[in-house]
């Protein structure tokens, strides 16, 4: 057969990217959680990751819900810091999975907070090309935000998650009582992110939040499963339209396009993640009002709702030019620009990339002087 040599050859590829993933918060889940893995996974290799507070408090939890002792489980275990999200931590649990045979099939349990879950998603994400892993999460931080959406990263010195992956879990769950033993500092700063999809998106979550304040704090298992129920779900109907943020505009992003750089200025100590969030949509928040894009009315609603949880004035005095110097790796993730969600109102936010340094300057300096007026400086 004669054959006549190709100058180009073009086909089309498809394969299935299918995302599924059931969600589950449920007071008691703990308990349970051993026999919910099996009924999904069957009995593949499992190894868990946690940090050092997750594994005393409740290690010996988990294992019995696998019907075993703790020392049948296998742990991976960090410290309990933001600074594990680092390429050194990353390194050696990805040797440490290997020193312990973790297979390609295997099924890797994140099994704490934001860290946890944005850490080991990242090792799931490039651990032998990929393997399998739930989030079992223990935050209001993690239930509400970080454990869904399939975003996960580690940090650098210069940016926030700056090296990561879009890797979606298999299954997410979570127990609200848990979070009864989470300091204050983290709790409240779950209550950020819960207050961000309230802003962003859902009227009826704001009212939400606004009218059960004592309720909330207090830590009542209901209310925080409400809270967490709900902003879950808004954020992955949100998710579910752009999974892999081929639209680098997302008002997810209000509150952390500005918060990520505050929590890099302090190197990630100091700050918790939800704190250095609730600065970014305070001073977000400014430059809407500045422009006149907000009703005073619904700005000052804002500001009183992050005041009643503690979260204006909730970090140390901020640095500007520390922030601005750090926004430039945020402009390289973002296409080169700035992309700032600002609030219309109560559920409703527009993207703009017209922030000039100055403005940014002025806003922040508002940020100060509201903190200083209300009595939070």
């Amino acid at each position: 057969m004669k054959t006549t040599k190709r100058q180009h050859c073009s086909f089309a590829v498809a394969t299935p990217r299918l995302d599924r993933y059931e969600v589950e918060y449920e007071t008691g889940l703990l308990r349970t959680f051993g026999l919910r893995f099996r009924e999904r996974f069957g009995s593949p290799a499992t190894v868990v990751l946690c940090d050092e507070r997750v594994h005393q408090l409740y290690g010996k939890a988990l294992a019995r819900s696998f019907g075993q002792q703790e020392n049948q489980i296998r742990f991976v275990v960090v410290p309990d810091t933001e600074r594990s999200k680092s390429m050194q931590q990353y390194v050696e649990v990805l040797e440490e999975l290997g020193r312990m045979g973790f297979d390609r099939r295997g099924v890797l349990i994140n099994f704490g907070g934001g860290v946890i879950c944005d850490l080991g998603g990242f090792v799931a994400a490039t651990y032998m090309r990929g393997v399998r892993y739930v989030n079992l999460a223990t935050s209001m931080t993690a239930q509400v935000d970080a454990a869904v959406g399939g975003k996960v990263a580690i940090n650098t010195p210069h940016a926030k998650n700056l090296i990561g992956a879009f890797h979606h879990p298999s299954y997410v769950g979570g127990d609200p009582s848990i979070i009864c033993t989470l300091s204050e500092r983290d709790f409240r700063g779950g209550i950020a992110e819960a207050i961000k999809m309230g802003i962003i998106t859902s009227p009826e979550l704001f009212a939400f939040l606004v009218n059960n304040v004592e309720a909330i704090r207090s830590r009542d298992p209901l209310m925080l499963l409400e809270v967490i129920g709900l902003a879950a779900r808004l954020k992955m109907d949100m998710v579910a339209q752009d999974p892999y943020e081929e639209d680098l505009r997302r008002p997810l992003n209000f509150g952390h396009t500005l918060g990520h750089p505050i929590e890099t200025g302090f190197a990630y100590d100091k700050v918790r993640h939800g704190e250095a969030v609730a600065v970014g949509m305070a001073v977000a928040t400014i430059l809407s009002l500045d422009r006149q894009r907000i009703a005073e009315t619904d700005a000052l609603a804002i500001f009183d709702l992050l005041q009643a949880y503690d979260l204006l004035a909730c970090t140390p005095r901020i640095h500007v030019d520390e922030v601005i110097e750090h926004l430039r790796y945020i402009r390289m993730i973002r296409a080169g620009s700035l992309h700032l969600v600002l609030p219309d109102a109560i559920g409703r936010v527009t993207i703009t990339d017209a922030v000039t340094k100055s403005d940014l300057i002025r806003a922040f300096e508002g940020y100060e002087e509201l903190c200083v007026e209300r009595g939070c400086r």
